[in-house]
């Protein structure tokens, strides 16, 4: 018999256990920072035209942290996500020094573990799908409860509920593909992201897709820093008193213009001169 054919399982023995994955690991291990010269990661979820590797530079609120990081000499790079989860994974079980999100629902406990820092505010439409409801809707108390609302993951759907609303959840994408296949009814986004999702992967539909007359809610999209690392806490302080600077300076809504144009910066966004109230300010 060839020697090669007896020794190779015995040596497939040795070698595989080393390249299989342990059996216990409790989440994904490789990050990008292991291939930049960063020391450490701003953790997010893709969201365009906001956040994301599909625009150029990573859009205008990557722009600004970036900003903000240099001024404050903070050495970090920005990962972007698919999924919320894996941002919350490496913010409370890494302890990364970073993340950046929006419809938050930490538990109180977590809440302690972290430094909201306001980085935009979104004003957000209520959309729905023409073909099925060609004579529009109505959102009051007789009518939600007939109705279906398509929610992102960890948005407070507390008022859709108490209402008799049934939910639905899922991405900002598949909340479109829900609402044409009619399983919900409406769902609650800004338009931007509205204009470059529908322009990119539902085109030929884009007409059929409205919103309701007036204003949704305002949607807070924050940096979100870390007191359980090591450099947490003096990175927040430090990250807040670089954006406060680039706000004065006129730096912040340059950034903006740059981007999305003074138009609809003034249309969709509450900027940092007018948050006053907002958590974490």
């Amino acid at each position: 018999m060839n020697i090669q054919l007896i020794l190779l399982p015995l040596l497939l023995s040795f070698v595989f256990p080393l390249l299989a994955p342990s059996a216990s690991a409790t989440g994904p291990r490789v990050t990008t920072a292991l291939f930049t010269p960063h020391a450490n990661e701003i953790h997010t979820v893709d969201f365009p035209p906001y956040i994301s590797t599909d625009v150029v530079d990573g859009g205008a609120v990557s722009e600004i942290i970036r900003t903000a990081l240099k001024e404050a000499d903070i050495d970090a790079v920005i990962s972007i996500h698919p999924l919320k989860r894996m941002v919350n994974y490496y913010l409370f079980q890494e302890n990364a020094l970073a993340g950046v999100g929006r419809h938050l629902h930490f538990s109180d406990v977590q809440k302690k573990e972290l430094i909201l820092i306001p980085l935009v505010v979104l004003q957000e439409q209520y959309f729905y799908y023409k073909p099925l409801h060609p004579q529009g809707l109505k959102l009051d108390a007789d009518h939600l409860k007939q109705l279906v609302y398509g929610s992102h993951v960890d948005e407070d759907v507390s008022r859709y509920t108490a209402a008799g609303c049934a939910v639905k959840y899922g991405s900002t994408m598949s909340l479109f593909k829900q609402l044409k296949r009619g399983d919900v009814d409406f769902i609650e986004v800004t338009p931007l992201t509205v204009e470059w999702l529908l322009d990119r992967h539902m085109a030929a539909d884009k007409a059929k897709f409205a919103h309701l007359p007036g204003a949704g809610d305002d949607e807070v999209l924050y940096m979100i820093f870390n007191r359980k690392h090591a450099g947490g806490e003096a990175a927040a302080a430090r990250f807040k008193q670089a954006l406060t600077g680039m706000v004065k300076d006129g730096t912040y809504g340059k950034i903006l213009d740059k981007y999305l144009g003074a138009e609809d910066g003034k249309l969709y966004l509450r900027r940092l001169e007018s948050f006053g109230s907002v958590p974490g300010l």
